[in-house]
């Protein structure tokens, strides 16, 4: 191909460039054209022409002359573009769009919503588009708060009498205070009441099997309890003979015995006249020896008692009395004078004398204390660093509470072992005690011989009537290096107890993995295992925790 270089001046009437012309070796891009600024020729992009040069904005239309692409807008209603990509949602308009043959169509359908009042409407026309809705109120029950609507009052007042009287509307608070003169009345036994608004109606309540009511009249119907025909008594019916077996009044009943022996014969001391009807019992001689109590005071029936002598200090005889003719009345000569007994002081010089208990009781056998709720207390010396002391006393008895003693005591003596895992179980339920507190503090503690084997022996103590472990009772105790047998004493500690309440424990342990080991008792053989003692201990109150 033949290549034109250098500047070559000239007329020419056709120029044939058979593939390109290059300004300054820039053949452009596709669609550029060449463009002189007056000085420079270069290849540019084609420019858009002017929406303005293309097309003439009518009445309502205004078209931009900047900004690419240009737009048109319109105070119509309505506005619907036409062509390649155009859809009905807010729209620029691109007249070289669709290959410069975009469209433009205007709809002048009016779309202004219609409003129509309603009832409680108001419809206020601002101009142009706007209208203003508001409700229609009467300015008199409805009035407005801000924009708010809210009752004044209700439109018919209400009016009272009585004891308070006055009107209400609403537009105010008011307060009525009523004067209850209703009478009140409360059912009792056998009473029914039935309110109907003020009215009551008062009845009775039969229990419509052995009372009820004859017309408007309680009548009894019969007895709760039947009387039954025994042995030689017969029954029969008044109204029609009948023969009847009971009796409980709700119709009438003749009774009837027959005396199927009629003969007696008089006892010890005892006659019987049967020439007289009835025949007549004497019981006018019956002797001391046919008497079940023949005595008084060890003396026979008939015989007079001891005699009972009074004499005034001087030794004089004042009366006697032997039961027979008691006398009208004895006057002593007013002689105080006691001594006194074990134990006993009397204190002459004092009117009257005073009986005193002495300070140091000796020779006493017992002291027992009433059996009631209340309590009964025996006080020592509170006096500081002077206590009461007590020698030979025997308190072995198992109802004495002794603080600090043994409560309950658990022993393993025949041959048991058994294994845990690295969780907490049960070591015996023969273990399960249960205990009363007599303080707020109690130890308790399990001996027995531990292989833990390099492991770390826990233990606790587990309410088995609860269902769950006791406060701050499961610890860690012991820790076995190798296989090592140790005899072990695992102590628990429990605290804030309420004396009196009774308490459940038994023994759980495990090891820090399995297994671990409790051996405990050799059921009378030689050489094996010491018992597993579990004993509970009272702490008592003077305890200290940190």
């Amino acid at each position: 191909m033949a290549t034109l270089t250098g500047l070559q001046s000239g007329f020419f009437t056709d120029i044939d460039v058979v593939d390109s012309i290059a300004i300054n070796g820039n053949v452009g891009t596709a669609n550029q054209v060449l463009t002189s600024d007056g000085t420079n020729t270069s290849y540019q992009d084609v420019p858009t022409p002017a929406a303005a040069e293309l097309i003439t904005a009518g009445t309502g239309i205004d078209i931009t002359a900047t900004g690419n692409p240009e737009t048109i807008s319109t105070n119509v209603k309505s506005l619907v573009l036409s062509g390649t990509g155009v859809s009905g949602g807010l729209q620029t308009f691109n007249p070289n769009a669709n290959g410069g043959s975009q469209t433009i169509t205007i709809n002048d359908t009016d779309t202004q919503l219609t409003l129509a009042e309603g009832s409680g409407i108001v419809i206020t026309d601002l101009g142009g588009t706007n209208r203003r809705i508001a409700t229609d109120i009467d300015a008199d029950t409805i009035v407005f708060n801000g924009t708010e609507m809210e009752v004044a009052k209700v439109p018919n007042a209400l009016t009272f009498t009585g004891t308070a009287t006055g009107t209400y509307d609403g537009s105010s608070a008011l307060t009525i205070n009523l004067t209850d003169t209703q009478l009140n009345l409360i059912e009792g036994n056998g009473i029914r009441i039935n309110s109907v608004g003020l009215d009551r109606t008062i009845s009775v309540r039969p229990d419509e099997d052995t009372i009820d009511f004859d017309g408007s009249e309680l009548a009894v119907l019969k007895v709760p309890n039947l009387l039954t025909a025994g042995t030689n008594i017969t029954f029969a019916d008044t109204s029609d003979g009948a023969a009847a077996t009971t009796y409980d009044g709700s119709s009438g009943i003749t009774i009837s015995s027959t005396d199927t022996d009629t003969t007696y014969q008089g006892g010890t001391g005892i006659s019987i006249d049967t020439t007289t009807n009835p025949d007549t019992i004497n019981c006018a001689s019956i002797p001391n020896t046919a008497l079940q109590n023949s005595t008084i005071s060890g003396i026979a029936l008939g015989s007079n008692l001891s005699t009972l002598t009074f004499y005034n200090s001087a030794g004089g005889l004042l009366t006697s009395y032997n039961g027979a003719n008691p006398p009208t009345s004895v006057t002593l000569d007013g002689d105080t004078t006691y001594q006194g007994g074990d134990n006993i002081t009397i204190d002459t010089s004092t009117t009257p004398d005073t009986i005193d208990l002495d300070d140091d009781l000796t020779a006493i056998d017992s002291i027992t204390m009433t059996s009631t709720p209340n309590p009964t207390t025996i006080k020592g010396n509170d006096y500081p660093s002077n206590p009461t002391t007590c020698s030979y006393l025997d308190l072995s008895d198992t109802t004495n509470y002794i603080p600090g003693g043994v409560i309950a005591t658990k022993v393993r003596r025949t041959y048991y072992a058994k294994s845990f895992t690295n969780s907490y179980s049960e070591y015996s339920s023969d273990f399960r005690t249960s205990f009363k507190a007599q303080s707020t503090n109690v130890m308790v503690e399990f001996r027995a011989v531990i292989r833990a084997d390099s492991k770390i022996f826990y233990g606790g103590l587990y309410d088995y009537n609860a269902g769950s472990y006791h406060t701050d009772q499961r610890n860690r105790f012991n820790f076995n290096d190798e296989s090592d047998q140790d005899h072990s004493c695992l102590t628990w500690w429990m605290r804030n107890l309420t004396a009196g309440n009774t308490y459940y424990i038994t023994p759980y342990f495990r090891g820090s993995s399995s297994t671990v080991y409790v051996y405990g008792g050799n059921s009378g053989s030689t050489d094996s295992f010491a018992p597993a003692i579990m004993r509970i201990l009272d702490g008592g109150n003077n305890v200290d925790v940190y």
